[in-house]
């Protein structure tokens, strides 16, 4: 190629030019992949976004969602976690609630919850590794892949392109599921997301890149190439920071208690006792990392280049070999939290909320699902808990969502499912991937093919369920 006459071929000329050519060079012959998928994305932010959360250790399914028409489901089985009819809350005359999630019954009867039971895939591990690789991998042919399902139908459908912050997760380390070749955020700790360093070198840092910089165009074809430099650094924390996630203090409109109870002063008062909290302090990082996914839609403008469309976080301490409790115990305080997270977050969404910012509702086009690599054993075992099994159960909700009970009725489980698999284990009626190509097909507008996102989806003759209206 011919040498280009008077190229300027500074750091700052380059980065000026990025969205046209560079000094002669072709831009596609440097960046090909993200300058295609940039000028062939399927067209403007469809403000569709949506929010997991993994229910980490292995949830057990049959006392979340209670199938209370199996007559399996008895105190021979289940001598110390099984959960009476009027301990439990009835969903359709076979199906039961635990009590702990009495808070999901707002989402539920206004139609915008799925409760959807035996969800799996087959001849899973039950290594709580392996089997929770696979569901963020989506390829179950594949267990030791530690690329995202969430990263290919992000990278396919160009939602990293023209946006700061195409997706955001909070909690210790990045989840498989939107791990790839490009890197995207992840908030270890939302109280200390920010240059590692004290003033004044955080100041020189934060200023350093920024007067050079400012107000150029064209940078966001090559985001793969510019993650990890100060420009994009800036960017995301300056994006980050201005949600001022600390002094936001969103409140039930019905009660007045905080939404989201991140510390002692935002703790709602127990209803059982006069003094004390309905949360235990452990619960608090959890909804601190809620709030922030909620924040980065609230925020979220499609008219900018800060529209969050993923984000995820988790919720740990499902593994309940020892001691998981009935109605009350280990298992059920999980599972309040989980619940008060969820009717926290379709109130905010849906701009009900006691909040002097009026961010405008989004429920309409959120879903938030609940994911866990594996059920517990349908027998009680002698530690008067449970063990690793196969099919579980998990939620969706949203204002696209044709709420019901899915696989959890006398059509859908017929008497022999609890130990219909090995004589132990529920047997999965649902593959997980159904569920989830669904939602990016039906609810998030993937245009690229299924078998894209999961290898090996159209060969496989999934049976889906509908579960976006």
């Amino acid at each position: 190629m011919d040498e280009p006459i008077g190229c300027d071929c500074s750091r700052r000329s380059f980065l000026k030019g990025a969205g046209l050519t560079l000094c002669g060079f072709s831009v596609a012959s440097l960046f090909p992949g993200p300058w295609i998928r940039f000028a062939m994305g399927a067209g403007p932010f469809n403000n569709k976004r949506l929010l997991f959360i993994f229910l980490r250790g292995g949830n057990d399914g049959l006392n979340t969602v209670i199938p209370g028409g199996d007559p399996d489901y008895n105190t021979l089985n289940r001598p110390t976690l099984y959960i009476p009819p009027t301990s439990s809350i009835d969903l359709n005359g076979f199906a039961r609630l635990h009590p702990a999630l009495a808070d999901l019954m707002e989402i539920y009867n206004a139609g915008d919850l799925a409760v959807v039971h035996r969800v799996g895939f087959p001849n899973n591990s039950r290594s709580h590794f392996d089997d929770q690789r696979t569901w963020e991998n989506g390829n179950p042919a594949n267990p030791k892949s530690y690329e995202g399902w969430l990263y290919r139908y992000i990278v396919q459908n160009s939602v990293d392109q023209g946006v700061r912050l195409p997706a955001i997760t909070v909690q210790a380390l990045p989840p498989v599921i939107v791990r790839g070749d490009e890197s995207f955020i992840n908030v270890a700790n939302p109280d200390s997301f920010d240059y590692i360093f004290p003033d004044p070198k955080r100041s020189k840092f934060m200023n350093s890149w920024r007067n050079i910089y400012t107000n150029l165009t064209g940078l966001e074809p090559f985001r793969p190439a510019l993650t990890d430099t100060s420009v994009k650094l800036i960017d995301t924390l300056d994006e980050y920071r201005s949600w001022d996630q600390a002094n936001w203090d969103p409140k039930d409109p019905n009660t007045g208690f905080s939404l989201f109870p991140v510390s002692d002063a935002t703790n709602p008062p127990d209803p059982t006792g006069p003094n004390g909290k309905k949360f235990a302090v452990t619960a608090y990082p959890f909804f601190k990392s809620l709030k922030v996914c909620a924040l980065a839609f609230l925020e979220s403008d499609p008219a900018s280049l800060n529209g969050t469309r993923i984000a995820g976080t988790e919720l740990n301490g499902f593994d309940t070999h020892n001691s998981q409790g009935s109605s009350s115990g280990a298992q059920a305080q999980l599972l309040s939290w989980l619940a008060y997270g969820l009717r926290s977050l379709h109130v905010v969404l849906s701009g009900a909320a006691g909040d002097p910012r009026a961010y405008a509702a989004v429920w309409q086009d959120t879903v938030v699902v609940t994911l866990s690599e594996f059920g517990r054993t349908s027998k009680e075992n002698g530690s008067v808990g449970t063990d690793h099994a196969a099919g579980s159960c998990l939620f969706a909700a949203g204002g696209s969502v044709n709420g019901g009970v899915y696989n959890c009725d006398p059509a859908t489980w017929p008497q022999g499912v609890m130990f219909g698999d090995s004589g132990r284990y529920v047997l999965v009626r649902t593959d997980y991937r159904a569920i989830f190509w669904e939602i990016l097909r039906d609810h998030m507008g993937a245009a690229s093919a299924a078998d894209v996102v999961f290898p090996g989806y159209s060969s496989l003759g999934l049976q889906e369920l509908n579960l976006i209206g």
